[in-house]
């Protein structure tokens, strides 16, 4: 056997663990690549013993299912870590909990088999989103407009966007990746609609909070996103991944 090949099987024996961690209010602004930077940071001062990447430029073990976009929220993000020794799933919580800066913290830590484990957060296909809405003070919606508007865009075969890529403009039609959407609630004081969506997700179809709302402001004049929130994935529109069933879809 080459080192090569000795460096893959001993890799691949290395704990995993499966966890969840929440991007709240207070860092909302912060990318993707400022994420993993404080999980990088916190790992080091929690002194776990973290898995590296080969080659010359070595990085934390460290994978997130799907980033989550600057200025949107998350509450049950998944991610998996390796470390190069077995953990308790409390005290790794604990630890981590104890050094992330406000506004991250991580949850139900679960080990999980090797066989899979790539696959698994890749698995995702679908997104459930909050968004809230500001509206026109000159002409506001009520709760029958609202699910009005949401009816007559779940009955369109097409929700065509414009996505901008390297100076080139292309038309997509999202419609086929929106399983569901909802009227969540209207906040009069302050003018605000909130909406539930549940939405695809990935290189097949990614839909953004601020497509709805730019369709249902077809329906609601002067409707514009305000808050978008992230309440879990899901492996297809109906289920949600479960910690405790983990070691069972993998």
């Amino acid at each position: 056997m080459n080192v090569r090949a000795a460096v893959h099987i001993e890799l691949d024996a290395m704990p995993k663990y499966l966890f969840y961690y929440e991007k709240a209010e207070s860092v909302r602004w912060l990318g993707h690549l400022d994420i993993l930077r404080a999980f990088e940071r916190a790992v080091r001062r929690a002194e776990l013993p973290i898995a590296f990447t080969l080659g010359f430029n070595p990085r934390v073990r460290i994978s997130f299912a799907s980033p989550l976009s600057t200025g949107t929220t998350g509450s049950t993000e998944p991610a998996i870590i390796e470390l190069i020794d077995e953990q308790s799933p409390i005290q790794l919580s604990e630890r981590l909990n104890s050094v992330l800066p406000p506004g991250i913290r991580v949850q139900d830590f679960c080990e999980i088999p090797d066989a899979g484990s790539r696959d698994l957060l890749n698995s995702f296909a679908f997104a459930e989103y909050l968004f809230t809405c500001s509206q026109s003070s000159t002409d506001p919606a009520d709760e029958a407009k609202a699910r009005h508007s949401v009816e007559q865009i779940m009955l369109q075969s097409e929700i065509n966007v414009v996505r901008e890529r390297e100076g080139r403009s292309k038309t997509l039609n999202i419609r086929p990746y929106v399983a569901s959407l909802q009227f969540e609630k209207l906040d009069r004081e302050n003018m605000r609609l909130t909406f539930r969506v549940v939405a695809g997700i990935g290189e097949s179809g990614n839909v953004r909070p601020g497509d709805i709302a730019e369709a249902l402001s077809l329906y609601i004049p002067g409707l514009a996103l305000r808050r978008a929130h992230r309440v879990c994935l899901h492996q297809n529109q109906n289920a949600r991944l479960d910690n405790r069933a983990a070691s069972d879809l993998i």
